[in-house]
């Protein structure tokens, strides 16, 4: 019952308690603070979020957009939208990190949209896949291909997990499920939340190993 409310009811806005929408636009845009152009490992500035030069030799990706870092109303609109099956909280979530992704001016038109995958238990556990859902809507603001074209190896659970932890246990944690429609391609990894990176680095690893061309991705938010 409490899963078929939070896919049905409509949402308030978590900010002001406004009806219509899981945050409105005047909170997203008073309360979310902007992550900015920097690089995504070592926050340090850098234009058009590129990998900076000392962080570049981490794995393969490009450049790392990021709305947001993970505190206050961003946690909790994460939080509500992930275990609280607020589904609907996708669409204000899309929205905001499209708006990121545009500001960088990038063409994406030859990009395939590429959600980074949940294991399957939680999966089960949420009632949806919170990645692929919110993948699927940015693909669609964008009107380019999506492709769930990532499977996790293994049920392995990170919520909780040391940080040293976290990075062993996403060591070849991702297959491909189609080569032939990543190779040659540019990719954009799509998640809702940058802890340490591994998943950013196994994933991206995975797909420039499978033949994508390029590897870049998309956050909402960044924990601190």
């Amino acid at each position: 019952m409490e899963t078929a409310i939070g896919w049905l009811a409509p949402a308030d806005c978590l900010g002001c308690g406004l009806e219509g929408s899981a945050i409105c636009s005047e909170c997203a845009n008073l309360r979310l603070k902007p992550f900015g152009e920097r690089c995504w490992r070592c926050d340090k500035l850098s234009p058009l979020s590129k990998t900076c030069a000392a962080c570049r030799p981490t794995g393969p990706l490009s450049q790392v957009f990021i709305s947001t870092n993970y505190e206050s109303l961003a946690q909790e609109l994460v939080q509500k939208y992930k275990f609280g099956h607020l589904r609907d909280a996708a669409k204000p979530l899309a929205e905001i990190m499209t708006r990121t992704l545009k500001q960088s001016g990038n063409d994406w038109r030859d990009y395939i949209v590429v959600p980074a995958p949940t294991a399957t238990g939680r999966v089960r556990q949420r009632g949806f896949a919170h990645s692929e859902l919110l993948a699927k809507t940015i693909a669609a603001k964008l009107r380019i291909e999506y492709a769930p074209a990532l499977r996790r190896l293994g049920q392995t659970h990170q919520l909780g997990a040391k940080r040293e932890d976290r990075l062993a246990q996403l060591n070849s944690s991702f297959a491909v499920k189609n080569h032939s429609r990543i190779s040659g391609r540019n990719i954009l990894l799509v998640d809702d939340v940058l802890t340490t990176g591994g998943t950013l680095i196994a994933a991206s690893k995975t797909l420039k190993a499978a033949g994508a061309q390029q590897v870049n991705a998309l956050i909402f938010a960044k924990k601190l």
